[in-house]
């Protein structure tokens, strides 16, 4: 009986290690290796311009001015200015001049009567007065030398086209849309309200967005997004950023997608925040997901720091960095890879699935329920010496 005893204990011993195994290997879920968000990502600007008048898109007339009763024409006196107020259910259409600024006001003479316009400063303000109905059949048409700052608070549209600025300001707690487009330097777009603020050709070196409503912020051009912080329910979408220093912070739910190549530095994703950037080339890269938020990164980066809890998911496969300190816990996921180094930490009931050349160079720490895989290079990255990284010096 002695000695039957320890093969005895050896064979219950192989038999609950195999049990730990086969369970331990069926928690793997390949729909995690598949990375789905970089369609997420849009390159479009297309679907910006929806809700946006001919006058924007071919300079054509406003069909109020086609109608068969002619509209009343009023010109308004007013000197330079070179910022904007709006606040009303009109439409206001702007457009850049070489020449002196220009106000004219399009409608119905009884509603033309309920404007409300005045000039002080260096603002040219724009409402109308309290409880004048059909104001949405008013145009007002500006024209502008150099735009710096444009404030919108009302509900109806805003276009712009051929606006020149050094120096841009776009803020809208409105409800309508804005629509912008010109050789402008834009420098800040604060949007805490319902519509969307389109902006379409910009040429900005030094970027913050700062939302905090619903309406939807796109902007296109050659963009030097330098911050994004965002407490709302709205997306974000940048088309060509050229960044050389970039930080978000998300907060809330909606999408922030970033097209283009940016020196990503610190990515901070809460509740139900989705953050994806298509193309980031850094030095240190830092990213913290919590809640439920989701970021997806692709490009190189030299260190990669990650800090994923709670419920979230990070999907960054297709992001190569020299090292790697991920740490996951409580029920987080991510896909990491890397070139030279890897320290992973797995706790809780969260998961690390690790894409590299070898397993040589992972290090892995697990507790609780903690997993970490290594998958593989079956998605061919880190194969090859990387490029040269922006900000890595």
């Amino acid at each position: 009986m002695k000695r039957t005893l320890p093969s005895i204990l050896l064979l219950l011993l192989s038999i609950f290690l195999t049990a730990c195994t086969y369970q331990r290997e069926m928690r793997f879920d390949n729909n995690l290796t598949r990375e789905n968000w970089m369609c997420e990502v849009e390159t479009d600007t297309t679907p910006w311009t929806r809700g946006a008048d001919a006058w924007f898109l071919t300079g054509d007339a406003h069909e109020l001015e086609m109608s068969a009763v002619p509209p009343t024409i009023m010109k308004i006196n007013a000197p330079q200015f070179s910022n904007i107020k709006i606040n009303g259910d009109f439409e206001v259409q702007i457009f850049g001049t070489s020449g002196k600024n220009t106000v004219y006001a399009y409608g119905p003479s009884k509603l033309v009567d309920g404007l409300l316009m005045t000039v002080k400063g260096d603002t040219l303000y724009v409402s109308q007065r309290p409880k004048w109905a059909g104001m949405n059949h008013v145009i007002i048409r500006i024209g502008i030398n150099r735009l710096n700052n444009l404030v919108h608070m009302g509900r109806g549209k805003v276009e712009g086209i051929r606006l020149r600025g050094d120096s841009v300001s776009v803020i809208s707690f409105g409800s309508g849309n804005v629509y912008l487009a010109g050789y402008m330097n834009v420098r800040l777009i604060r949007n805490g309200g319902r519509g969307c603020v389109n902006v379409f050709g910009a040429i900005s070196p030094s970027l913050d967005i700062v939302t905090s409503g619903t309406g939807s912020t796109n902007v296109s051009g050659n963009i030097g997004v330098r911050i994004i912080r965002h407490w709302g329910a709205n997306n974000i979408n940048v088309i060509g950023a050229n960044s050389d220093h970039l930080n978000i912070d998300a907060r809330g739910s909606g999408k922030i997608g970033i097209s283009g190549i940016v020196n990503l530095c610190e990515v901070k994703a809460r509740g139900n925040t989705r953050v994806f950037v298509s193309k980031t080339s850094s030095g240190d890269l830092h990213a913290y997901a919590y809640d439920n938020a989701r970021i997806g990164l692709l490009g190189v980066a030299r260190n990669f720091y990650l800090d994923a809890c709670n419920n979230s998911c990070v999907s960054a496969r297709a992001l190569c960095a020299d090292t790697v300190y991920v740490r996951v816990y409580q029920r987080a996921h991510a896909n990491v890879a890397a070139w030279k180094t890897i320290f992973a930490s797995s706790s809780g009931s969260s998961s690390i699935y690790y894409f590299g050349p070898s397993n040589d160079i992972l290090t892995q720490f697990v507790s609780d329920h903690g997993l970490i895989i290594p998958v593989g290079n079956c998605s061919g990255y880190c194969q090859a010496p990387r490029r040269e990284l922006v900000g890595a010096g």
